[in-house]
C-alpha cells in the first residue's frame, strides 16, 4: 500500500502539478507545508530569509491552496518547527513509503533531500522536475556544459520545445485515519503580522487564484504587445506583467505563464515586446540552472569569478541604504517603496544594487540577503545571480555592471515625480547635511 507524503513548497497550485498528479495515485496521501523557525531568524547578513510583508504573502498562498485541496477532500497539514525533523517525524509516525516533492535548483531543498534519504534509507522519494521551463532532460547538454552566457545558453534552447501544462487533477487521496487535526497554535518566534496595506504602492494577494485571475487579466490585454517600451519605467502597474509574485511563490508555472504568452502571440501576433516577454523568462530559466550547476558558489563572496571583489562590510552605510537615507535621493525612494511594498521595477533594483557594491563599497551579499528578506517575488535563483551580476562576479563576461545614478535619474525621473511619491520628508533635511560616514573604519567618530 503507498502511504504518500507531498512535501509542497513554491507549488501551492492545483494546476499544472504534476507532482500532485503523481499523489493523486497514492492510497492514502498527506499534503504537507511545513513553516520553518530558521526563516524568522537573522542570517550572517543582518536580514531574515522571510520578511513581514512576503510572509503575509504566502499565509495568502496556503489559504488558497487548503480551500482547493478542500474541494478535493483533502487539507494541507501546516506544520510549524525545523524542516528535516518534521518530515523525519511524519514518515516514521504515519509509515510513509513515498515521499513526493517538486525538484529545485536551490542548494538547501537539495541538502534536505539527501540528509532525508540518509536517515530514512527504505523511503521512496520522487523529485518532480517542474520548476523550469524546460526539465534536466530537455535540456540539450549535460548540465555540467551549461553555457557560460546567457547568449549561448539562448542560441542553445532556441529548437528545443516546451512542454504543455499538465491536466489538473480531479480527485485525491483520503488523508490518514489517525492524523490529528491541523493545529491552531502559532508557536512564539512567528511573526504576528496583521494585514497592513501600504499606503501607495502596489498590493498583491497571495494564491493560486488570485494569480490566474492576474495571468488572465494580463494576457486579455493589450499590455504584452507594448511591454518593451514600458518595461524600464520606475513607476506604473502596466509598466512590467507583475506576475512574478505568484510565479515565484508557485502558485502558477512558468509554463502556464509561457502557454498564455504563445496563445497572445497567435491571436494578436508576434512582435520585439512579446519576444521580450519570452526573453526575461529565459533569463529566470538560466539563472535556475546556472544556480543548479554552481551550488553553494551561488552565495559566496567572490561567486563565479576568479578574484574577489574590491567591497567589504560598512554597517553604517548598508543601514543608510536598507533605510533609504543615502545621499541619493532616487535611491533613498527606491529603498522606500520596496521595505514599505516589497516590490520595486526592475530597473529600481538594478540601481539600488549598483549604488550599494560600486558607489557605497560594500558586500554585494548584504544586499541580495536584504532583498531576500524585502522582495514579496524572491527567487533564490535570479535573486543572488542579478546581485552577482551587478557585482561582477556572476554570468555577466563584461564583469559587472555600474549605474551612474545621476543618469539614471535624468533619465528615468526628469520631473522627480518618483522621488516625491516615495520620498521621507523627516529624512531629507538631515539627508541634506549628512555626510554619508559618521565614523571611520574603526568605528571611531569621524571629526569635521
Amino acid at each position: 500500500m503507498k502511504r504518500t507524503l507531498y512535501w509542497l513548497n513554491k507549488d501551492l497550485r492545483i494546476n499544472d502539478n504534476a507532482a500532485l498528479n503523481l499523489a493523486s495515485k497514492s492510497e492514502h496521501l498527506l499534503c504537507v507545508y511545513i513553516v520553518d523557525k530558521q526563516c524568522f531568524e537573522a542570517n550572517n547578513f543582518q536580514s531574515k530569509p522571510l520578511g513581514d510583508i512576503r510572509w503575509q504573502f504566502l499565509q495568502g498562498c496556503l489559504d488558497d491552496f487548503n480551500e482547493s485541496l478542500s474541494k478535493l477532500g483533502q487539507e494541507l497539514y501546516i506544520v510549524y518547527g525545523d524542516t528535516l525533523s518534521t518530515l523525519t517525524r511524519l514518515c516514521e509516525n504515519y509509515q510513509i513509503t513515498d515521499v513526493i516533492t517538486t525538484k529545485f535548483p536551490g542548494t538547501y531543498e537539495n541538502r534536505l533531500i539527501t540528509q532525508l534519504n540518509e536517515r530514512l534509507p527504505e523511503l521512496n522519494i520522487n523529485q518532480v522536475d517542474q520548476f523550469t521551463l524546460f526539465t534536466k532532460n530537455a535540456l540539450p547538454f549535460e548540465l555540467e556544459q551549461l553555457p557560460v552566457s546567457y547568449s549561448k545558453f539562448r542560441k542553445k534552447m532556441a529548437e528545443v520545445s516546451i512542454s504543455k501544462p499538465v491536466p489538473s487533477v480531479q480527485s485525491l487521496p483520503s488523508m490518514f485515519d489517525t492524523l490529528p487535526a491541523p493545529t491552531r497554535f502559532k508557536p512564539e518566534w512567528l511573526p504576528s503580522v496583521s494585514a497592513v496595506k501600504a499606503k501607495q504602492g502596489f498590493e498583491f494577494e497571495g494564491g493560486e487564484q488570485q494569480g490566474l485571475t492576474h495571468l488572465r487579466q494580463y494576457f486579455s490585454s493589450n499590455s504584452p504587445a507594448e511591454y518593451q517600451q514600458v518595461r524600464n519605467n520606475l513607476d506604473g502597474w502596466k509598466n512590467s506583467s507583475k506576475l512574478s509574485p505568484w510565479l515565484n511563490s508557485g502558485c502558477i508555472s512558468v509554463r502556464q505563464v509561457m502557454n498564455y504568452l504563445t496563445d497572445f502571440e497567435q491571436q494578436q501576433g508576434k512582435n520585439s515586446s512579446t519576444e521580450c516577454l519570452y526573453l526575461e523568462l529565459l533569463w529566470r530559466e538560466y539563472y535556475q540552472w546556472v544556480h543548479g550547476k554552481v551550488g553553494v558558489k551561488t552565495y559566496q563572496f567572490k561567486g563565479l569569478a576568479k578574484h574577489k571583489p574590491l567591497t567589504t562590510f560598512y554597517p553604517e552605510r548598508f543601514n543608510k541604504w536598507c533605510l533609504g537615507n543615502t545621499p541619493y535621493p532616487l535611491v533613498n525612494a527606491f529603498m522606500h517603496e520596496l521595505r514599505q511594498t516589497g516590490y520595486l521595477s526592475n530597473r529600481g533594483r538594478q540601481i539600488v544594487a549598483s549604488c550599494l557594491v560600486n558607489e557605497l563599497s560594500v558586500d554585494w551579499r548584504y544586499g541580495a540577503a536584504w532583498f531576500e528578506e524585502q522582495l514579496i517575488d524572491y527567487d533564490a535563483a535570479v535573486n543572488w545571480g542579478n546581485w552577482q551580476y551587478i557585482a561582477g562576479v556572476g554570468v555577466d563576461p563584461r564583469g559587472g555592471r555600474h549605474f551612474n545614478i545621476e543618469k539614471q535619474t535624468t533619465l528615468y525621473d526628469p520631473n522627480g515625480d518618483y522621488q516625491a511619491k516615495w520620498s521621507d520628508q523627516s529624512q531629507q533635511s538631515i539627508q541634506a547635511n549628512q555626510a554619508l560616514d559618521s565614523v571611520d573604519a574603526s568605528d571611531w567618530p569621524v571629526l569635521e
